[in-house]
């Protein structure tokens, strides 16, 4: 009897420390999701967005050039970011040179398009980056727009700096009836020259 007791003390004891282990968890892996999901919040976020003027491949080879330039140059502030408002005083300061990074661009290719480049919040379709989908919303972003800005669009995340991870299965879901591509689908179709310089495309790498 006294062994069955004992068994019964033991049973209600390992019950007891998996309630309460349970208890002390689940709480952790509740915040872990909410962060998770805040982290992708349209209010967290900045991305960055290009225009093309049309969607000739010339237009749209352009653009991409302009994207690798800016990034480029943006690049390495940002990795030192440790907040959304630290990237936004970041981008705002560099506004004026990635411009004039833009325009330098465009003009290297021969083209006389006007280029602008604003800073604020604009507003967003549905778009999947990766295994992360980014509901439709209004967003903070960097954009800039070449030309007439009528061609496909580019687009990616500066903070978290997701514009600088690896996006080979990346899409952008169907918008306006064009149906979803692989975000580097055009970089890796061809690499464009211009008086004997490759233009190089290194999104697809960590910088």
């Amino acid at each position: 009897m006294l062994i069955f007791v004992n068994k019964n003390i033991i049973r209600l004891i390992v019950c007891l420390v998996l309630c309460f282990s349970f208890l002390a968890i689940n709480p952790c892996g509740q915040s872990a999701n909410s962060a998770e999901t805040k982290a992708y919040d349209s209010t967290s976020l900045i991305r960055f967005h290009v225009i093309a003027n049309s969607d000739s491949e010339q237009d749209q080879l352009l653009k991409y050039a302009v994207r690798d330039e800016v990034l480029k140059a943006a690049s390495p502030n940002l990795a030192e970011s440790q907040s959304l408002a630290e990237s936004r005083e970041i981008l705002l300061s560099m506004e004026g040179q990635l411009l004039e990074i833009s325009r330098s661009v465009v003009k290297e290719w021969g083209k006389t398009y006007p280029v602008t480049l604003d800073y604020g919040v604009f507003a967003f379709p549905t778009k999947s980056y990766g295994n992360i989908v980014l509901p439709a919303g209004d967003y903070e972003a960097v954009e800039i727009k070449i030309g007439n800005a009528e061609g496909a669009n580019w687009w990616c995340v500066l903070f978290p700096p997701l514009c600088f991870v690896n996006v080979e299965e990346s899409t952008s879901l169907p918008v306006d009836g064009k149906p979803a591509v692989p975000l580097n689908t055009a970089a890796k179709q061809k690499k464009p020259t211009y008086q004997g310089k490759e233009i190089g495309f290194y999104l697809e790498r960590f910088f």
